[in-house]
């Protein structure tokens, strides 16, 4: 057929005799679909524009018309970038939109939904329009089939086809934080999680892809669900709600199980009841039979890809289980998959890789796992030779999981310094990534806690006071916050730890940092109260120590301030500086008798007599020890 077919057949678009324009659609249509060249030409030969016209004809007679002409629409969508292009310059999204309203026919809405899913699937298509009028609501009465009241068979699975599409809309309209909430406030929530409950793979699967993305990064979202109370209850699965369903389908086949454990692991974080309601429900034993299961090669039905994904996303789900319960971890460990979980470190996936670091870092939050199971598995060196891994990711990962094996308690602690734990995590302090760089420096942080003089020394060595200064002043808060942390872990416990830090900064350097700090930070609570701790520390030392605080009238002055303010921990920090100040010393005696009658000058005396029926236990009893000691002199 010649292309002078093709420009009659536009043409006859603008007959007046709707069975010829009919007839003209039709013969656009099948030329069209499955076919990029023919698509091409059609839009060049301006045809989009006449059929976004037809769409905003008011006319019911014509809804034969609209729907070939949506088809068309739909069909030069899935037709690439370009196209999408060419829909969003003729302003077809919005007529699309109109269409899918419940007063239209349901073979209208069907294909407009289809067209609107092609669409948005392209960065081009402006999915703000979403947002505007009831376009939004229109989309998510779509997911519950029975909103198109079908009556036959065939009526109800359009309907269940509709509302798998309209899932597939909304998840790719959450790009951003107030997306998703807006979607979660219309109601999406609710709606979806019926859909879970449909029957039909591919709409369950629609309904998870959309609770994932808006799941992702959005923990308003998982708070939206546990909120949900309007439950129809002629279902059983909703009325038991949305964590049980989402087990259920741990169990089902293909692209649903590989979605179920991703959603459940966001749903459930950061909330300690909805982790211990997913560990009755069995998710847990469900999780480590298919870990299991992929790592004995028995889903041979899977190429290698699915079940990398699914592995990934069945051990972010145990993280996400035992990250807040011992219940969590003790099923996790009882389950007997803790060495699998190990050996998943070094999978050819670094999705994988980071989610069993993940997995590793919830359960190390155990004393008891992490002395006992976590060795027998032998973590130690897979965790540690991650430090090293090609994906920043994984290294950010293993290296938050690593802070809590260096703790005091931890049984790994000797053995990650001996692997070179300080090196590397002075070498990660100069990555470009901020996430990672923060870990290593909690790391060292939490590896100088309460430890031996030698090891502090160890890792100033290689660290050094310049850098650790330099850290205390660095452009990230959080960054900023655990440095201070770790000057003032450094300082702690002996006299002599507290002389080093003197001698590696300075003493002039040292009271610049704390009044600088003390002066510019007033709105960052957690610098405050670090510093607070660090002055507690000094003022924890010989007489030289003390004296070095009070020769600085404007920490004094700090100290004072911080003593009345709104965050009893800060109060807490503030008296405990006072404490230490005013604390008798046989050897220091007249030392500590001059402190107290400065600080008494000062106010100091006057001001905890006022703090004594603080309503903070913890102040009142610092502010007694305070007075008893004011008392003294």
């Amino acid at each position: 057929m010649n292309s002078s077919k093709h420009e009659q057949a536009v043409a006859e678009l603008n007959s007046p005799d709707r069975t010829t324009c009919l007839n003209a659609l039709r013969f656009i249509k099948n030329n069209v679909i499955g076919n990029k060249t023919k698509k091409d030409l059609y839009i060049q030969l301006n045809v989009i524009p006449k059929l976004v016209k037809f769409l905003g004809d008011r006319s019911e007679a014509d809804t034969q018309v609209k729907i070939q002409s949506v088809i068309i629409l739909g069909s030069f969508a899935y037709g690439g970038e370009e196209n999408v292009m060419d829909l969003v310059r003729h302003n077809a999204i919005r007529p699309l939109l109109d269409c899918i309203s419940l007063k239209n026919d349901p073979k209208l809405i069907e294909a407009a939904a289809r067209a609107l899913k092609a669409a948005y699937k392209s960065p081009a298509a402006d999915k703000s329009d979403v947002f505007h009028d009831d376009y939004l609501r229109d989309i998510i009465v779509l997911l519950n089939p029975d909103s198109l009241s079908p009556k036959t068979d065939r009526e109800k699975i359009t309907a269940i086809h509709i509302a798998e599409v309209a899932a597939t809309i909304i998840a790719r309209c959450c790009d951003t934080s107030e997306q998703q909430l807006q979607i979660a406030h219309a109601g999406a929530p609710t709606a979806l999680i019926k859909l879970l409950t449909c029957g039909y793979a591919k709409a369950q699967e629609a309904a998870l892809d959309a609770l994932a993305f808006l799941c992702r990064e959005n923990t308003m979202f998982g708070k939206a669900i546990v909120e949900i109370k309007t439950i129809e209850e002629y279902s059983d699965d909703i009325k038991l709600g949305v964590l049980p369903t989402l087990v259920k389908l741990l169990d089902e086949k293909g692209p649903v199980q590989e979605e179920a454990p991703h959603v459940l692991a966001y749903l459930i974080r950061d909330n300690e009841n909805l982790q211990k309601a997913a560990c009755e429900a069995e998710a847990i034993t469900k999780l480590a039979q298919i870990i299991t299961q992929i790592g004995n090669e028995e889903r041979l039905y899977y190429d290698s890809a699915d079940s990398d994904k699914l592995k990934e996303n069945a051990l972010t789900a145990l993280a996400a289980m035992s990250s807040l319960t011992d219940t969590g971890r003790k099923l996790v460990v009882e389950a007997n998959i803790v060495t699998q979980i190990v050996q998943a470190m070094s999978h050819r996936s670094y999705g994988v890789r980071a989610a069993a670091c993940q997995c590793t870092r919830s359960l190390s939050r155990s004393v008891n796992i992490l002395r006992t199971s976590l060795i027998d598995a032998g973590v130690a060196g897979p965790l540690f030779k991650l430090l090293s891994d090609e994906s920043t990711d994984v290294q950010t990962i293993a290296c938050a999981t690593l802070c809590n094996m260096v703790l005091e308690f931890a049984p790994m602690k000797k053995t990650v310094v001996e692997m070179g734990g300080i090196e590397k995590f002075v070498e990660l302090l100069r990555s470009s990534d901020n996430a990672l760089r923060l870990n290593a420096i909690w790391a060292l942080k939490n590896l100088v806690c309460s430890a031996e003089s030698d090891i502090k020394e160890a890792v100033m060595k290689i660290l050094t006071y310049p850098t650790m200064a330099s850290l205390i002043d660095d452009p990230e808060i959080d960054i900023q916050e655990q440095a201070i942390t770790l000057l003032r872990n450094l300082a702690c416990k002996r006299a002599v730890d507290i002389e080093e830090v003197f001698k590696g900064l300075g003493e002039n350097q040292l009271m610049d940092i704390i009044e600088n700090k003390l002066l510019r930070y007033e709105a960052k609570e957690e610098i405050i109260m670090q510093i607070l701790y660090v002055i507690t520390n000094i003022a924890s030392g010989d007489e030289r120590h003390k004296q070095s605080i009070m020769s600085r009238s404007s920490i004094l002055q700090s100290i004072l301030k911080y003593m009345g303010h709104e965050n009893p921990e800060i109060r807490v920090a503030a008296v405990w500086c006072l404490n230490n100040l005013t604390h008798p010393e046989d050897k220091q005696i007249i030392g500590t008798q001059e402190r107290i009658r400065r600080l008494r000058q000062m106010g100091f005396e006057e001001k905890i007599k006022n703090m004594a029926e603080d309503g903070h236990l913890d102040v009142r009893e610092r502010v007694k020890q305070a007075l008893s000691q004011f008392s003294q002199v």
